[in-house]
């Protein structure tokens, strides 16, 4: 999933300045131009004058991309079909399939004919800001490490994941008062998910540290600081412009720090270390016994453990706060959600069985994830090599192609009214279920590059919407009257970053008289 710039922060004047101003885009022009393939063959949508290597196509298309990425996509949609068609974005120009047997081809092809990896280096922009070398012999060690250790032991750390929610939770909202709290939604839902996502990734009782969960989420704003930067600048401009607007290597030199004292832990077996049951949390730990070489050295241990974090902790942020969005817009949904999660809870209680009956909290998060998303474009791959697909389709040796992913979470004949948010759509087919992976449900990728975390992750955006339904009242921002809009950034669709949820602890229903 792509990496979203949502926190810009005091930075965002300077980088929209040297955007607007046209430096930066005539400098990517002129620093990309010698290696720009011959796309010629794929019509171009977004901008209509002059040949894909005109300057001025080039930049008026990645502009108009820039702010209007499902606008242009559709617009190519409606007028190509199921033809590849092509778009500049700040990055270069990108070749966008719609076409249901491309993307089959494309999400099963081997790595040295279309590669994820390649393609991902500059979208996701993890690496390059925390100079973690791609080429490591243990480079995909996390996601390995990530994909056994949730199989090995499911409902051990579905049960630590859901403890240190429910802390969390309490910790950031914990509202015992009967009037109406503000507060910034989607920041408040990332500081949540982070620590959640922390006690899975280095233990207790790190994962409760403050400056720990303040260092990450730092390091998480500077990254996605960087990576904005990574899309509108040359690379060899890069490292100036990264120095300019965030304190990224300071941050990360006093996390590698902290985290030292926990791989030490790690190491030495401490008894303070274990996590309150007395069941020791050993992901770190595996970590650290399977990092060989330089990837074994402390610093590059961290930089590694926090670019997975962030990689995999956005989708969570911005799923649950697109659901919490529709959720406060049209607070009448919270009572059938409500005669759902009551009578499980009181049954079985908070667990991954009980969790597994809510069929409604399910459909909800499916269903607005499948009008919001969190990119119109997935799949991106870079071509390795001349190659052609099944259909003839000719792809020159390093384009980069991606699918539009609206086509397929929005297609008439998959879906009745796919413009409208029923959020109970999908609750009486359990096969709808939001992990599920189909050729129409692409959230979670599809083929070797399916999401190998998406099981733990449903489990806690359930956790986390269900509690909150059945422990609080919620409602919009008193500035808003309909449902906050999305904010887009290229192919990236963010919850609105400024708006506010009001709560307060659930109220009972009075009856009428």
């Amino acid at each position: 999933m792509l990496q979203s710039p949502f926190m810009w922060n005091g930075h965002a004047p300077r980088i929209i300045f040297l955007l607007t101003s046209g430096v930066i885009p005539v400098l990517v022009f002129f620093s990309k131009r010698r290696k720009t393939q011959n796309l010629d063959d794929f019509p171009t949508v977004g901008c209509s004058f002059g040949p894909s290597r005109c300057f001025s196509n080039f930049y008026v298309g990645a502009s108009r991309f820039l702010v209007d990425a499902p606008g242009v996509l559709k617009e190519g949609y409606e007028k190509y079909g199921n033809r590849p068609f092509k778009v500049a974005t700040m990055l270069r120009w990108t070749v966008v399939l719609t076409d249901p047997q491309h993307m089959v081809e494309i999400a099963n092809a081997a790595e040295e004919d279309l590669s994820f990896r390649e393609a991902m280096k500059d979208i996701m922009g993890v690496d390059d800001a925390l100079k973690i070398n791609v080429g490591s012999p243990d480079h995909d060690l996390l996601a390995e490490l990530l994909k056994s250790h949730i199989a090995r032991n499911a409902t051990k750390i579905c049960a630590e994941v859901q403890d240190e929610l429910l802390v969390s939770l309490e910790t950031v909202l914990g509202n015992e008062s009967d009037d109406w709290t503000s507060i910034p939604a989607l920041s408040t839902v990332s500081r949540i998910m982070v620590q959640t996502w922390q006690r899975f990734f280095v233990g207790y009782p790190l994962c409760r540290s403050s400056e720990w969960s303040s260092l990450v989420a730092k390091i998480h704003k500077d990254v996605a600081i960087s990576s904005v930067i990574r899309r509108l600048v040359p690379s060899w401009t890069f490292p100036f412009f990264a120095r300019m607007t965030s304190n990224l290597e300071a941050n990360v030199d006093r996390a590698t720090i902290l985290l030292g004292t926990a791989v030490e832990a790690c190491t030495s077996e401490v008894d303070e270390y274990a996590t309150p049951n007395e069941q020791k949390f050993d992901f770190l730990a595996r970590l650290v016994r399977r990092s060989t070489g330089e990837d074994s050295l402390l610093r590059n241990l961290t930089t590694r453990l926090l670019g997975f974090t962030i990689a995999v902790s956005s989708t969570p942020s911005n799923t649950l706060t697109h659901a919490l969005y529709h959720l406060a817009t049209n607070p009448e949904f919270a009572q059938v959600l409500r005669d759902e999660v009551d009578p499980i809870v009181h049954h079985d209680g908070w667990n991954i069985q009980s969790v597994a009956k809510m069929s409604k909290i399910d459909s909800f998060l499916r269903e607005s994830a499948r009008i919001n998303g969190v990119s119109s474009l997935g799949f991106f791959r870079q071509a390795t090599r001349d190659l052609s697909l099944s259909d003839g389709t000719f792809l020159p040796k390093g384009c980069t192609i991606a699918v539009s992913l609206p086509p397929f979470h929005r297609d008439s004949t998959a879906y009745e009214a796919p413009d409208e948010f029923r959020p109970f759509r999908f609750s009486d087919n359990p096969e709808h279920s939001i992990t599920t992976i189909t050729p129409q449900w692409l959230f979670f990728g599809y083929g070797k590059h399916a999401c190998p975390g998406r099981f733990l992750l449903t489990y806690q955006l359930k956790v986390m919407f269900a509690y909150m339904i059945s422990a609080y009242d919620i409602r919009i921002g008193d500035e808003w009257t309909s449902r906050p809009p999305n904010f887009i950034f290229g192919e990236g669709i963010v919850p609105n970053l400024s708006a506010h949820v009001s709560y307060r602890r659930r109220q009972p229903i009075s009856n009428a008289h």
